[in-house]
């Protein structure tokens, strides 16, 4: 937990909402007449500001305590908006009503078993109103399988005062030991913190048939939030797709 409790300080640093990003969940809010939002591993609360500042009715929930406690603070402004600690089989108990939009960013998806995706894939029909959309995005694990990846870029943040060493131990095809080395720049010199979960990879195509199967049509992959076209080269997957 110190691990999580030191990078939630630097939490927005190190992942900025970018451009594209923001671009797209405006986009999804403007066109699609979003009044309720959930979003599923939150974070700081960063990618629900938009819909809380517009008057959405806004639930974020995230397993780490320390995130929880920014992410309240960021939206305490904002009378609609709710951030709970919880985890992904939480969604049921914490969305008390249906929503217009689920968000799972962040390849928040990939931390549990792929059974335990699915049954979130879903919970989370379920929790949006019929025609109400889901925005998934999780790293091109078919990529980096295929590569045999075993580090992933270095994360920095503008000013310098923090950067994110990412690491992969693959451990067949189905689990991957991720490990983390945080450094943070402090008035008593550099502190580092080290960290290791395991992840459970999700390829393109399962899930694909996973989001399908509970209950979501006109699924749609890009490769990015500028929703540039999938390819078996892409750095990530973005799914976009519609509660039938």
């Amino acid at each position: 937990m110190t691990f999580y409790a030191d990078i939630s300080a630097a939490y927005d640093d190190l992942f900025p909402v970018s451009p594209a990003q923001r671009s797209l969940l405006e986009n999804l809010r403007e066109a699609g007449g979003v009044r309720s939002v959930v979003d599923c591993g939150c974070g700081t609360g960063s990618q629900l500001l938009p819909f809380a500042a517009a008057g959405a009715d806004c639930l974020g929930f995230d397993p780490d305590p320390s995130l929880v406690a920014v992410a309240r603070r960021k939206l305490a402004a904002y009378p609609g908006a709710r951030v709970e600690e919880g985890a992904f089989a939480d969604l049921p108990r914490l969305a008390e009503s249906p929503a217009d939009l689920l968000l799972c960013l962040g390849n928040s998806l990939v931390h549990v078993p792929a059974e335990d995706a699915a049954r979130f894939l879903f919970d989370a029909a379920k929790a949006l109103f019929p025609g109400g959309s889901i925005l998934l995005q999780i790293l091109n694990y078919e990529r980096l399988f295929r590569e045999g990846a075993t580090e992933l870029p270095l994360i920095r943040s503008a000013d310098g005062s923090a950067e994110l060493r990412r690491r992969y131990e693959w451990e067949g095809r189905r689990k991957v030991a991720f490990r983390t080395t945080l450094r943070l720049s402090t008035a008593e010199g550099p502190m580092i913190r080290r960290n290791e979960v395991p992840l459970y990879p999700l390829f393109p195509e399962e899930l694909r048939e996973m989001t399908s199967l509970a209950g979501f049509e006109d699924v749609r992959f890009f490769g990015d939030f500028a929703r540039v076209p999938f390819s078996a080269d892409s750095d990530a997957v973005v799914c976009l797709a519609r509660k039938a």
